[in-house]
């Protein structure tokens, strides 16, 4: 019998990674939970799973901070796909607590960004804690009697014990998460999937210009990529001799059949400038 694949997802249960993670992938694998996004990241380089799901950027609350920092270390796989999930987060309690009952809101930093209208105009006077995921704020609140969890209604039949008390309390009814799905090597073996995943149209490049002070800005950076920069992020250098020195990481459009061919040439016109540019991933 041929190994079954795995998939690596933040986790517990309930996520919306897990939820990313089986629409993209479906029955045919098996799911690795890991407690942090960088545990996904850790566990694909070490290589005891063979493709993770991460999430990099929610359409109300911006990028994902943890999954960038990640993104700056050597070595750290490559993303060979994405998957957009629609959010729509619930307020869950321990079945029988009332609203009146309620001094603590847990949920990832993300999903609290998420609601922040609600949670102001609903609960103003109570404390906000983050969790390492929705489905670990789910989990916490099941033995507290003054506890509340934002996260999917997925988690009141994961977890025996909790009800919804508000559903569809995201700021923006449009609300979507992307998630970069990784494996640790550019040619690494992947799941099958069960829709048919398009040609590649994007990729991720990772800009520097160098560790000390002396090297090209970044706008001298993506002058020397000449290609389409469909948005830009950054994150501290920590290595750097100078502080506030950043790392940006480019997202690039397709345009015609000689793509493969222009990302190599355009990583090699950033060096040539001074800069460092390391191919994340295409997909």
């Amino acid at each position: 019998m041929a190994e079954r694949l795995t998939v690596a997802f933040l986790g517990p249960l309930g996520t919306y990674s897990h939820q990313a993670a089986y629409d993209r992938f479906g029955s045919a694998v098996d799911y690795h939970e890991s407690t942090t996004i960088t545990g996904v990241f850790n566990a694909v380089s070490a290589r005891t799973v063979h493709v993770g799901v991460i999430p990099q950027e929610n359409s109300i609350f911006g990028s994902v901070v943890e999954t960038y920092d990640a993104l700056r270390r050597p070595n750290v796989g490559f993303i060979r796909g994405e998957v957009v999930l629609e959010i729509q987060h619930c307020l869950l309690v321990a079945r029988g607590v009332k609203r009146d009952d309620i001094r603590f809101i847990k949920s990832h930093e993300q999903a609290l960004g998420q609601c922040r209208d609600f949670l102001a105009q609903n609960f103003p006077s109570v404390a906000l804690e983050k969790a390492a995921s929705t489905a670990a704020a789910a989990q916490a609140v099941l033995t507290s009697r003054n506890s509340a969890a934002i996260c999917s209604k997925l988690c009141a039949t994961v977890f025996d014990g909790l009800e919804v008390l508000f559903e569809g309390i995201q700021d923006r009814n449009s609300n979507f998460t992307r998630f970069f799905v990784l494996s640790a090597a550019e040619d690494g073996e992947l799941p099958p999937q069960p829709i048919p995943v398009p040609s590649p149209t994007r990729c991720l490049l990772r800009l520097s210009s160098g560790k000390g002070n002396v090297g090209p800005a970044i706008t001298q950076l993506l002058v020397a990529l000449a290609m389409t920069v469909s948005r830009l992020d950054r994150r501290p250098q920590l290595d750097s001799e100078v502080v506030f020195h950043d790392i940006y990481f480019a997202e690039l459009e397709r345009r015609d059949a000689t793509w493969p061919s222009e990302i190599e040439n355009a990583i090699e016109r950033v060096r040539a400038s001074g800069g460092d540019a390391h191919l994340l991933g295409i997909w």
